[in-house]
């Protein structure tokens, strides 16, 4: 089990459709996948590596009983995002829905020490890979008379540490672009969203926490809580909370809802 029921717990319905989830890992990727699923729609699975894809895509369909389909794709050859919409398109007859999670963080350096090639990775990935894998979608959407795309955020976009200037800085300009996206496919009923979360549980959150401990000499404990603290409610979230918001922006009870940016941080203000 992956945690509360998110598609049941927000009582989303979206039976008949199907959902394109990009970046279907371990956590928010495979908590939306899982949400979706629960929600009554039939999930296509996106991501790098063919086995993990494969187990994920099994877990999801033994765990809710829906069509659960892996798709490997890579962000970086545009091709093959293109083959991503095609092929999903081919197996489950549409594309409803389309969330894209996968990101690249580029590595930690400075602008200063920082290498380009790197830069143009993570800008191949956070924007132009992401792009081009929401505007296959966004035309077979209009065909259909409409349909939802959601990209997650980063709030290190906001919060701007230092060292990850090519992973905050191509995350500002997918941003931005989703919201250009939204203006210029929101006549075709497609609509353009973006959520954003905050200090998330899972494996991500425990490195970095282990990280600042170790610098410290804290007890990572010690240093969860801590960050826990800076946020209004006083709590991380979890990739359940990011999917829900997701399923939301997805369904019909969010159809005058496009071109936004979704904060959900708990209440944590950018540093």
């Amino acid at each position: 089990m992956i945690g509360p029921a998110v598609g049941d717990a927000v009582k989303t319905d979206l039976a008949g459709r199907v959902a394109v989830i990009v970046g279907a890992g371990p956590g928010i990727g495979r908590a939306c996948a899982v949400g979706f699923a629960r929600a009554g729609a039939d999930v296509v699975v996106a991501a790098r590596r063919d086995e993990p894809l494969r187990m994920l895509a099994a877990e999801v369909a033994a765990e809710t009983g829906r069509r659960v389909e892996p798709l490997v794709t890579d962000l970086q050859d545009l091709a093959s995002c293109a083959h991503l919409v095609a092929e999903a398109t081919e197996r489950l007859g549409a594309v409803d829905a389309l969330v894209c999670v996968a990101a690249s963080g580029a590595g930690r350096a400075t602008v200063d020490d920082g290498d380009f090639d790197d830069w143009r990775a993570a800008f191949e990935v956070n924007v132009l890979g992401t792009l081009e894998v929401s505007r296959h979608a966004a035309r077979s959407m209009a065909s259909r008379g409409g349909g939802a795309i959601v990209h997650i955020g980063s709030f290190g976009a906001r919060s701007l540490p230092p060292g990850l200037g090519a992973y905050t800085a191509t995350k500002q300009a997918a941003l931005a672009a989703a919201k250009t996206f939204a203006k210029e496919v929101g006549p075709l009923d497609v609509r353009v969203n973006v959520v954003t979360p905050g200090y998330t549980t899972g494996p991500d959150l425990d490195g970095m926490v282990a990280s600042m401990a170790a610098r410290r000499g804290d007890g990572p404990e010690a240093v969860s809580a801590e960050l826990a603290a800076t946020a209004a409610l006083r709590r991380h979230v979890t990739p359940e909370d990011i999917a829900a918001a997701v399923l939301f922006l997805c369904s019909d009870d969010a159809r005058s809802i496009t071109g936004v940016e979704l904060p959900v941080t708990a209440g944590q203000p950018p540093l």
